[in-house]
């Protein structure tokens, strides 16, 4: 399986949290970080399949508004691991898709079943008969029969 790298650059922190926010619901991406660049310059990096990459960064910049906040965007099918550690500064994380991420499944040894010799002479299990829960009359004159 292939990753890719996506990249949205913005003018302004809120205009870049609305642009992950938008690109990670459209498609299965994992947002590997941001960096402030400075004078304002905000990059989201996220990383996914191509197509989920693709997907994800369009969607991410369509939703702002105002296009004067947009900067630039940048999809990069099959970085070398070295660029993805440089451009997002997460040195020793891998770029691994968000389905590969294996959850640790603890096993439980199967129990032994038990089992006890039936007798001939067990006697029948007989249910007692269940009360009418009709309310009684108390004192006053009786019902007649």
């Amino acid at each position: 399986m292939n990753l890719s790298l996506g990249v949205i650059e913005t003018y302004g922190l809120t205009a870049a949290i609305h642009a992950a926010d938008a690109a990670c619901k459209s498609a299965a991406v994992t947002v590997l970080g941001y960096k402030k660049i400075g004078s304002g310059l905000v990059s989201v990096f996220f990383a996914g399949e191509i197509s989920a990459v693709k997907t994800a960064i369009d969607n991410g910049v369509a939703v702002i508004k105002q296009p004067a906040f947009i900067k630039g965007q940048l999809v990069i099918a099959r970085p070398e691991k070295q660029v993805v550690a440089l451009l997002t500064g997460l040195k020793g994380k891998e770029l691994t898709p968000p389905a590969a991420k294996v959850q640790k499944i603890e096993t439980v040894a199967p129990v032994a079943e038990v089992t006890t010799p039936q007798t001939e002479a067990a006697a029948p299990v007989v249910e007692a008969p269940v009360a009418d829960n009709k309310p009684t009359r108390t004192g006053g004159k009786k019902e007649p029969k």
